[in-house]
């Protein structure tokens, strides 16, 4: 029997109620963080209705109503599997994401790697080069920098390279004479993964009119999988960054270096 640790009303909370609401919190929060920007989270915002709606017909004693809702709620609940599989999908390979990073980060601390790693970063000095190259000509570019998941069903196609990540073949890929300029770059484990692939493009009204298809598929993607993007305006020249369906406008060199050193 758990100790009461006081009262809310005729409700006695213990320590075990206070961990039930943190956990669901946080879940609510990865699921909100995983939908939002989509019209499936308006989906899931009218099934949380339905639910409450039969909550309350429930506890008001109208029966037929409570009845009726609890067989939509009944069939609801397979449908809503089949409708969400891949942002079900993604949802568990973000938390299984999340706690490997705060395993690794821990192990890393305890053993002493982060000093013995620091400063061996030549990746992410090529990457630097390159994105502030092709903002310099006004080349249009797209890189995607995945961190642990795979995200094999949101990202398709493309041309498979992996490839040694290196500064002339960034600039290679992008220039618009190339075959594969048309699309995003891929990188994973320091490599160039694939190259002219596609992204799902965002829904999110909040984005500026003034973005273009571009920066919509760097937030779109951002939005569903654990993956972070830097993009230049083939308009403007302008260097953004894009994660967990954010976008960062017109950042400065300085503010690339940072950014690559944390994430690639």
């Amino acid at each position: 029997m758990q100790a009461m640790l006081f009262n809310i009303g005729f409700l006695e909370v213990n320590i075990l109620d206070l961990f039930d609401i943190l956990i669901v919190g946080v879940l609510l929060y990865q699921l909100y963080r995983l939908l939002r920007g989509s019209i499936a989270l308006n989906i899931f915002a009218g099934l949380v209705a339905l639910f409450l709606s039969y909550l309350v017909f429930e506890a008001l004693g109208m029966d037929l109503l409570s009845i009726i809702l609890y067989q939509f709620i009944n069939i609801g609940f397979v449908s809503l599997i089949i409708i969400f599989q891949p942002e079900v999908r993604r949802f568990l390979l973000l938390l299984g994401s999340n706690a490997i990073k705060q395993r690794d980060s821990v192990w890393n601390r305890l053993l002493g790697r982060e000093e013995e790693n620091a400063g061996r970063r030549p990746e992410a000095e090529d990457i630097r080069r390159a994105v502030l190259q092709l903002a310099r000509r006004r080349t249009g570019a797209l890189i995607v920098i995945l961190q642990d998941a795979d995200p094999e069903t949101i990202i398709s196609g493309g041309t498979v390279l992996d490839a040694t990540l290196s500064y002339s073949l960034l600039v290679s890929i992008f220039h618009k004479e190339s075959p594969l300029h048309d699309g995003a770059v891929i990188i994973k484990n320091q490599r160039i993964d694939r190259a002219s692939s596609i992204l799902p493009i965002s829904e999110n009204p909040d984005l500026p009119k003034s973005v273009g298809l571009r920066h919509r598929a760097a937030v779109g993607v951002t939005e569903k999988s654990d993956v972070v993007c830097l993009i230049v305006s083939e308009e403007t020249g302008k260097i953004s960054f894009a994660r967990e369906g954010k976008l960062e406008r017109g950042i400065t060199e300085a503010r690339v270096e940072e950014l690559l050193e944390q994430y690639l």
